[in-house]
């Protein structure tokens, strides 16, 4: 492939840009058409890239709202397409309304990622500004967030870069110099040269993956199961963090994130609403569509089973990558699929069991190859292939192959030809206005 491709159906995306409180809320509706869909929901706009300021009513009613829209033609946009932000006061009502009318008016609501996707896509940034974005949003400390924006500044992009140029070079001279040693033109390389360029280059990718760890994305470990499974009551034990726990089914409605100490390694662990189950307790499509969503960036799926809100026996997770616990043992006999219980409602949980549970996703953790961070991964590879290459000199045919593998891994680093599959792992941890 040639590129970066937005997953989407070709309609402008549009969801909340600001976290819900405070007395304002931020809407943003970016792609081609965005234009277009604003106008026909009857929001302000001036034809200059210049703030509008008005009353709007989404339902096209008399009367409305005060409303402030910044609105910008692509390509000089963040995303690169026409982008549009529209200011409105925090009501939840009301952006509720905002967000129908826009839907209907022929916007698509985004999912997780898709603004900075289309970022990516229109080249308003590479892959690895991209991940930034996400390590910058998600820093734990100070200086991780100083580490993401030199990254976002294009700093991995801007030494990488020419790097892989110079391995297309070097590959282009090996192969001249093995294929037309007869043309008088032609100049074979020089071995010592070429050991110490490689070595350099080697060097180079060691000292990018010393940086990576303070940007690398950390391992996502998912919650999933029926409503009133007792996801939130293990999340909360498992990382201290506070969760609404009821006995009343689907309290959980959002989706929470919070780190995980396995014991030496963090992961981070996201707990969604109730909607593994034929009845959804009254889960609109977009909450039962970001639940699912989580699931793909996910390296390890914990299901939890219940007695009484048991895991369906159809349930469609992905078998290599999901843990069935079993949870509420307390209250009657476990599930026979589970690889571990829990009685979180027991006087004692027992520290035991979740440090054992700690163990066992760790455990996973170790073999599953998507749970290496990916940066971490492509360097690695790279920087040993260098290494192996500079001593293996003098040159055979295989060398150049060796090359061009090192340059693929530079191009997929970069985002120049990573597959669709690997970006939609990416983007599924986004929130979703990013």
């Amino acid at each position: 492939m040639t590129g970066p491709v937005v997953r989407s159906s070709g309609r402008p995306v549009v969801a909340p840009a600001t976290a819900t409180g405070g007395t304002l809320a931020v809407l943003r509706l970016a792609g081609e058409g965005a234009w277009e869909v604003a106008r026909r929901a009857g929001l302000p706009l001036a034809d200059a890239p210049v703030v509008a300021t008005g009353t709007w009513h989404p339902e096209s009613r008399p009367g409305g709202a005060p409303v402030r829209v910044r609105a910008a033609r692509g390509p000089r946009t963040a995303t690169g397409t026409d982008l549009i932000e529209i200011d409105l006061p925090a009501s939840p009502d009301l952006v509720d309304l905002a967000l129908a009318s826009l839907v209907r008016c022929g916007a698509e609501p985004a999912a997780p990622g898709d603004f900075t996707r289309l970022a990516l896509a229109h080249g308003r940034l590479d892959l690895d500004r991209a991940l930034a974005v996400l390590a910058l949003a998600t820093a734990p400390t100070a200086e991780a967030a100083a580490q993401a924006l030199a990254r976002l500044q294009g700093a991995l992009h801007t030494d990488l870069a020419p790097a892989r140029d110079r391995v297309l070079y070097l590959r282009a001279v090996v192969e001249a110099g093995l294929d037309f040693l007869d043309e008088a033109d032609v100049r074979a390389f020089d071995p010592v040269a070429l050991q110490a360029e490689l070595a350099a280059l080697a060097a180079r990718l060691h000292r990018w993956r010393s940086a990576a760890d303070a940007v690398e994305v950390l391992p996502t470990v998912v919650l999933v199961g029926p409503a009133n499974a007792g996801k939130s009551a293990l999340f909360a034990a498992l990382t201290g963090a506070p969760a609404l726990v009821s006995p009343v089914a689907g309290t959980t409605r959002d989706a929470l994130d919070a780190p995980w100490d396995l014991g030496g390694r963090t992961v981070r662990l996201i707990d969604t609403a109730g909607w593994l189950e034929a009845i959804h307790h009254g889960l609109d499509a977009e909450a039962i569509a970001v639940g699912r969503s989580h699931l793909q960036g996910a390296a390890v799926i914990l299901a939890c089973s219940a007695p009484d809100a048991p895991l369906p026996s159809h349930h469609g997770l992905p078998l290599d990558r999901t843990v069935i616990i079993a949870t509420k043992t307390d209250l009657g006999s476990p599930d026979s699929r589970a690889a571990l219980g829990v009685a979180l409602g027991s006087p004692d949980p027992g520290s035991r069991t979740l440090q054992a549970l700690a163990g066992l996703v760790a455990g996973r953790l170790a073999t599953t190859p998507a749970s290496e961070p990916r940066q971490q991964r492509l360097l690695a590879e790279a920087e040993a292939l260098l290494e192996t290459l500079a001593q293996r000199l003098p040159a055979d045919e295989l060398l150049a192959e060796d090359l061009r593998r090192v340059a693929d891994l530079l191009a997929d680093l970069l985002g120049a030809t990573t597959p669709d599959d690997v970006l939609d792992g990416i983007f599924s941890r986004f929130c979703i206005g990013k």
